[in-house]
């Protein structure tokens, strides 16, 4: 992982090392008492993370019991509160980016939920949510914050991406998709001889007052949506190249999110 900061008070970063002391800079990766002491923490973050779910001390430690050993060999909770939000995204991106599906000026055209057609809103959902009724779907979307209904029978296309404001459990889901990937990109990066091999994590931190920090998120939502769009579209693309049709593939993609400490 490679990161960078700016603008970073002087007087804090020497307070930051003991005095007397050298930086410290992990030599033996094998150093059992500081890995330990790393996990300790990771443990400690992950604990204050969940305590605004809801969970006090007693309630993380008796959920945190009875976790699975080995969490991968049973079928994913989070995957599977997540699944429908997934699908979601993937009809919403067809809609965005599939021409039959698109107006004369090239934008996502606002559909009928009565048409059946080729290239209509029914037909494009029954490909993503078969067997689920169209008004379940319409239901759906528009929680999502996606869908937006026009007069009786039109839906129009919100959002290209899906949201989870105020809904605990999918926020819940999505963070713990989150860290899983995190770790596992850590693993293979712990692997690897140099930077050119490993997967790129990057990071900027500026220390900000509260007033731009919000002009910060509302100037870097569209550059982060943006980004992410060309990426789905170049994997998508290549995925579907007929050299790789017959290729095993495995999940993979770049995820970004702001942050304030």
């Amino acid at each position: 992982m490679t990161t960078k900061k700016q603008n970073a008070s002087h007087r804090k970063r020497k307070a930051s090392i003991r005095p007397g002391s050298s930086p410290h800079w992990p030599a033996d990766a094998h150093d059992e008492r500081l890995r330990d002491a790393l996990v300790q923490e990771l443990i400690g973050v992950c604990v204050e993370g969940l305590k605004p779910f809801g969970l006090d001390g007693r309630n993380l430690a008796k959920v945190a019991a009875q976790a699975p050993a080995a969490p991968s060999e049973r079928v994913s909770r989070a995957g599977q509160v997540l699944s429908d939000a997934e699908q979601l995204g993937h009809a919403i991106s067809k809609w965005a980016e599939e021409p039959a599906y698109c107006d004369t000026t090239g934008r996502p055209a606002v559909l009928s939920v009565r048409d059946t057609g080729r290239s209509s809103f029914g037909k494009l959902m029954q490909e993503f949510f078969p067997g689920w009724p169209v008004a379940d779907v319409v239901t759906l979307g528009c929680k999502a914050n996606v869908f937006e209904k026009v007069g009786t029978d039109r839906v129009a296309l919100l959002n290209n991406c899906v949201l989870f404001p105020g809904n605990s459990p999918l926020i819940l889901a999505f963070a713990i998709r989150t860290v899983r990937r995190v770790l596992r990109a850590a693993n293979f990066n712990r692997r690897v001889a140099s930077a050119i091999e490993g997967l790129p994590d990057r990071a900027v931190w500026v220390e900000a007052s509260e007033d731009d920090f919000r002009d910060f998120v509302r100037f870097i939502r569209p550059q982060i949506s943006g980004l992410l769009e060309i990426s789905q579209r170049w994997l998508t693309r290549r995925a579907a190249l007929p050299k790789n049709r017959g290729k095993k593939k495995r999940l993979a993609g770049v995820q970004m999110f702001v942050f304030r400490e």
